[in-house]
């Protein structure tokens, strides 16, 4: 009985844990600064189209505040539609641009959060880890092992 138990205790206790940040790795690898600053480029040129819209309706919403007494009730309510209808255009416009950018992300750090995943198992396949953790999700799962940064890192080329 003894022998049969002690070959299910022994695998169990020749597990071997790791834990990783995937965010600080992340953070460490070459490539995210240009990525980074891509995506910033990009955000600004949205930002920018945002504030000349914005700056066109406030100017014409000015310009009907201002005669809008003054003006034939059908011209001042085709004036209200095509202000109602800037601002939509203008709300529109800001959530295609917030989802473009999400896609722009996803498109130039897919690749980068690739070879780090593809890093980290390959670490844990040579090096016989049984499980890593990440602890970047803020849930300890397991409070031991090795931390396998400096071996990831090495395995990306990042001193």
């Amino acid at each position: 009985m003894v022998v049969l138990m002690a070959g299910f205790i022994t695998p169990a206790l020749a597990q071997k844990f790791g834990h990783i940040d995937s965010q600080v790795l992340l953070e460490s690898m070459p490539e995210r600064d240009s990525l980074q600053t891509a995506l910033q480029t990009q955000a600004g040129v949205y930002q920018t189209e945002l504030e000349n819209m914005d700056k066109d309706f406030q100017t014409k919403y000015q310009d009907y505040v201002a005669r809008q007494s003054e003006l034939p009730a059908a011209i001042r309510a085709q004036k209200e539609k095509d202000l109602r209808t800037m601002e939509a255009g203008l709300q529109e416009a800001a959530t295609t641009f917030q989802t473009e950018l999400g896609q722009l992300e996803q498109t130039l750090f897919s690749p980068m959060i690739d070879r780090a995943k593809n890093a980290i198992e390959k670490v844990g396949a040579d090096n016989g880890f049984t499980y890593i953790f990440d602890a970047s999700t803020g849930v300890t799962l397991y409070n031991g092992g090795e931390d396998i940064m400096p071996l990831v890192r090495t395995e990306l080329g990042i001193k």
